[in-house]
């Protein structure tokens, strides 16, 4: 089984850029940072987007060589055309933002109704109660894994249940 290409994420990147117009100015305007990589062993390929809070905004989700990878995350930051943009590695992991399993995404989720990230309720957390009242918040995947620290979102990188899928997603990733 061939290795996946490792993902990085370039944080608040304007809307109106193309995909194209993003790979031709990451590689344009950051001749310093590839001038050490073969041409050969550079692939970059736009992914998807993911939504920011500001509708002008979107972080931007790269497959890229284990090279480019290594350059980008030890760059921490990269110009793309006006802006300078952060980066950073992005997990592999897949979390559904219905059921909160891991594994599949909510187009495959076979959940009959929602699972609040806050309490673990049937209902979104923007109707979640404990959420409108600041309450801490509850895991709903450290409880079913009967774990007994649950003080956390369940969309929470330091959920032990993610870290656990977290490094399952990474063993299928080629870093080097």
């Amino acid at each position: 089984m061939k290795n996946k290409d490792p993902l990085v994420i370039m944080k608040d990147v304007l809307n109106f850029h193309t995909d194209e117009e993003i790979v031709c100015a990451l590689k344009n305007q950051n001749k310093g940072l590839f001038e050490r990589i073969e041409s050969g062993k550079i692939k970059i390929e736009v992914k998807y987007r993911k939504r920011t809070r500001n509708s002008l905004m979107s972080h931007i989700i790269l497959s890229v060589s284990p090279e480019v990878w290594r350059m980008l995350t030890g760059a921490g930051a990269v110009h793309v055309d006006s802006q300078r943009v952060r980066v950073a590695d992005q997990s592999p992991i897949v979390q559904c933002t219905e059921c909160l399993g891991f594994g599949h995404g909510r187009k495959f989720c076979k959940a009959a109704q929602d699972v609040c990230s806050h309490c673990g309720g049937p209902h979104v957390r923007a109707e979640c109660a404990d959420w409108l009242a600041a309450v801490a918040p509850t895991c709903c995947n450290c409880q079913s894994a009967k774990l007994d620290n649950t003080d956390h979102n369940a969309f929470s990188q330091e959920c032990p249940v993610w870290r656990r899928w977290d490094t399952i997603a990474r063993s299928s990733v080629s870093y080097c």
